[in-house]
């Protein structure tokens, strides 16, 4: 039941932004990814439900602008895996609305798709809208991340592409890059885990700390 939480004090950009992050896999059945979900009972965000990636953006009242639930079946609990998750209401093609990446490639087959209106605006980086990583932020309960995290980076109003955050080495294998020099915005944010009594420590300048629940200083943990 370990959790982080922020609620943005500021609004930013509630059109365009993008989630990075790296997870090793534990609970494949139900559970939030590390990309901030926001404290709607329509439970915004990104989680995993029997290995299929199933990502929420708006809910109008009666039916859901942006929805897209993944064909592929993501269940290697000994691997890395790197998504990307942007989202640029101002395109005028709906499929760009939203963009899904893994390990620095496009998913592109969906067996629920359907994207925001032009211009929408989200409840993502919106003044008093708590944002919850590794859980439901509607209540602060249920859909607990189960897996390792890593390099958590969030980008208030930029869509940037996986080739921000990741590179090809020498053997062919995606790795994560430097993001220091990325524009994270107003509610942007870099969590990387380095200081184990500060698991939510933001350190790309901005100062948007996340607070724990349920996290220790053993629960760093370096790979093995």
């Amino acid at each position: 039941s370990a959790y982080m939480s922020r609620t943005p004090s500021s609004t930013g950009n509630r059109k365009t932004f993008t989630s990075s992050f790296w997870v090793k896999l534990g609970d494949l059945t139900d559970c939030a990814l590390p990309m901030p979900s926001v404290s709607q009972s329509a439970n915004y965000g990104a989680f995993l439900s029997s290995g299929i990636i199933q990502f929420f953006i708006y809910y109008t009242g009666s039916s859901w602008q942006g929805q897209l639930y993944t064909n592929r079946v993501f269940r290697d609990p000994s691997a890395w895996y790197h998504f990307v998750i942007v989202v640029d209401t101002t395109q005028a093609a709906s499929t760009e609305r939203v963009r899904i990446y893994v390990n620095g490639q496009r998913e592109t087959s969906f067996s629920t798709e359907n994207y925001p209106s032009q211009n929408q605006d989200t409840d993502f980086n919106n003044s008093g809208e708590a944002m919850g990583i590794g859980v439901n932020a509607a209540s602060f309960s249920g859909s607990f991340g189960e897996y390792y995290a890593a390099e958590m980076v969030y980008i208030d109003g930029t869509a940037y592409g996986p080739e921000n955050f990741g590179e090809y080495n020498s053997s062919g294998i995606w790795v994560p890059k430097d993001v220091s020099g990325l524009t994270f915005g107003t509610n942007g944010f870099h969590i990387d885990g380095r200081d184990s009594s500060d698991l939510g420590d933001d350190e790309s300048g901005n100062g948007n700390d996340f607070s724990t629940s349920g996290l220790a200083t053993h629960d760093q943990v370096s790979d093995s």
